[in-house]
């Protein structure tokens, strides 16, 4: 008996669990809107970035040289597809797209692959990038980039020293990260190994993320493969100095919100260590977290715990001998001028400069629907936008270099595969 009495007692603790998480399962229709005002508002304002690149300096009276309605060359391609899928969105909801059209689009939706399959297929994928990537590795780095000098006297003085150049003082205080290209260097005898693993990796979190948020193993590969097409991510993907270690944490701790919440936080941490501007990520995984799939006791744990290390991380860089102190100058008006940044940076992103908007306006239709997913996956994609504009605006230590937009490739990649997701 009192064995059965405390399985009953289990199953009402999980039924409970269960419908506490899935309370109020449509979104509330204010809240949908205000998540989407805010995001279309930032896609906007960098789409116009994109196709008029003088336009919003111009408006801030810096661009006393710059033509603010010269058009940039992505300009007409980005006009002429939003026009087109705009349009086709607008004919399917009012139910006038002829049947033949509708009938196919049907089938693209309902397609999917069993897991096997679909674990098969990322496998290859996955060797043929290896494969194709391999060489890169053996090149020596300096060769590529000039900054790999900060980053190689780092390596030769951490963590025993430390240095008066501001620049490598800054590398030494991201512990995780100098200790992972501290390990390739001496383990492999190549600094460019572990950030290697560490874009296979985040191949492999994309995936097993894209599934999650769709409930399809097809669109995991989809999110694969957009972020494989993607310049900025094949660009970095083999480089010690701007590595996707942070990049791989920070996605990794979205992931584990669902699937595993009590140890989101500890990959929070080591996400900031390896880079501190994901300190401004903060609010996005608070924000995920709150329309997350899981239990209320589950995201309060969560949002606690993030908070936590938050406040850690501030006091060890507060009483460390880090520069983040130092390199605090607010000027509002960079933050217009950061939205300017996406449009140069991604230059060679062209699925995603053209698809940003209709993507968005996807996962608002689905937002509607009830899919709290979609919403997640609108607060990622304008939450990594926003970062670089906010960072523009409180330092004018760091340079924006198309790396930092990474987590956008990624969470882009994910979202334009959730369009093809069940619900």
């Amino acid at each position: 008996m009192g064995k059965h009495k405390k399985i009953n007692q289990e199953n009402e603790k999980d039924n409970n669990s269960r419908l506490d998480s899935n309370q109020d399962e449509h979104p509330n229709n204010i809240i949908v809107g205000i998540v989407f005002i805010v995001g279309f508002s930032i896609i906007v304002f960098s789409i116009i970035s994109v196709i008029f690149p003088g336009l919003l300096i111009s408006a801030i009276g810096d661009g006393e040289f710059l033509e603010p309605f010269e058009m940039s060359v992505m300009g007409i391609p980005i006009i002429v597809t939003n026009i087109i899928i705009i349009s086709l969105i607008i004919l399917h909801n009012r139910h006038t797209l002829p049947n033949s059209i509708v009938v196919y689009i049907q089938k693209i939706f309902s397609f999917d692959l069993s897991q096997k399959s679909s674990l098969v297929l990322l496998i290859i994928v996955l060797g043929i990038y290896v494969a194709l990537s391999a060489d890169e590795i053996t090149i020596y780095e300096l060769n590529q980039y000039g900054d790999f000098l900060i980053v190689e006297r780092a390596i030769e003085i951490w963590p025993d020293q430390e240095s008066e150049n501001e620049y490598v003082s800054e590398q030494l205080s991201r512990h995780v990260r100098m200790g992972l290209l501290v390990a390739s260097e001496e383990i492999f005898n190549n600094v460019k190994i572990l950030p290697f693993v560490a874009s296979i990796l985040l191949l492999i979190t994309t995936y097993f993320l894209a599934v999650r948020f769709s409930k399809k193993n097809f669109t995991g590969l989809i999110a694969v493969v957009l972020t494989l097409q993607s310049s900025t991510f094949f660009t970095y993907d083999t480089i010690a100095v701007y590595e996707n270690f942070w990049v791989l944490f920070y996605v990794f701790s979205i992931y584990l919100i669902f699937q595993k919440p009590k140890v989101s936080s500890i990959f929070y941490i080591l996400s900031i260590f390896s880079k501190a501007i994901t300190v401004l990520m903060l609010p996005i995984s608070i924000l995920v977290t709150i329309f997350a799939d899981i239990s209320n006791k589950k995201k309060i744990f969560v949002i606690i715990t993030h908070l936590i290390v938050l406040a850690v991380s501030l006091v060890i860089f507060q009483f460390s001998n880090t520069i983040y102190g130092n390199v605090i100058n607010i000027n509002v008006s960079e933050f217009v001028t950061g939205f300017t940044t996406l449009g140069f940076n991604l230059r060679f992103d062209i699925v995603l400069l053209l698809f940003l908007l209709p993507v968005a306006i996807g996962l608002f239709l689905k937002a509607k629907n009830g899919s709290k997913n979609a919403i997640s996956l609108m607060i990622l994609i304008c939450g990594t936008i926003l970062v670089t504009p906010i960072l523009e605006m409180i330092t004018d230590f760091y340079f924006v270099y198309p790396y930092r937009y990474v987590p956008l490739v990624v969470f882009f990649a994910i979202a334009f595969s959730n369009i093809f997701s069940k619900k």
